[in-house]
């Protein structure tokens, strides 16, 4: 209401002024009378009724606009800093899990490693016992064919001094 107040006031002061201008250009010509009242007294109705009737309700549209859109402005900045939020949030839990899995295949490839060293160990103990079996059975063969050939030495040799003597051989050698 106040600006409009001062808009009533620069127009009545702007008709004075070019009320008193004309007045001094041209005395003669127009002269000031009962009629510049009654056509300002006009002019002032009239701004008072496009006022309540055009002025008032344009400006509440713009205001309303205003108020819409600074709203909407508002809630998009809320929405913004929501959607970052959400993405700094799921960025975090997404480091944390890429953390966790490289923590678990890291303990993963340890214990698989443990195992791995633990099963060539107990192999190679293992081997080493059946190695040590075989060769032990392998002597005690070898001393048993070593006995048995002794004996059949014994005999094969008699057989061979006889068939080359020509006689029979009974000693002992």
């Amino acid at each position: 209401m106040l600006r409009y107040t001062r808009f009533i006031a620069i127009l009545l002061g702007s008709l004075t002024i070019s009320g008193s201008n004309a007045l001094a250009a041209s005395e003669d010509i127009l002269s000031v009378d009962k009629t510049v009242f009654i056509q300002v007294i006009i002019f002032i109705a009239a701004i008072f009724i496009l006022n309540k009737l055009v002025f008032r309700p344009f400006m509440d549209v713009i205001d309303r606009r205003e108020k819409l859109t600074e709203g909407a402005l508002q809630e998009a900045r809320e929405l913004d800093e929501k959607v970052r939020n959400i993405i700094e949030a799921y960025e975090a839990r997404l480091a944390k899990a890429r953390e966790q899995a490289t923590e678990e295949r890291n303990n993963l490839v340890r214990d698989g490693e443990a195992i791995a060293n633990g099963l060539t160990t107990r192999a190679r103990e293992e081997t080493a016992s059946l190695l040590e079996d075989a060769k032990s059975r392998l002597k005690a063969e070898t001393e048993e064919i070593k006995k048995r050939i002794d004996s059949d030495v014994e005999v094969l040799a008699k057989d061979v001094a006889s068939k080359v003597l020509g006689r029979e051989v009974n000693g002992s050698w």
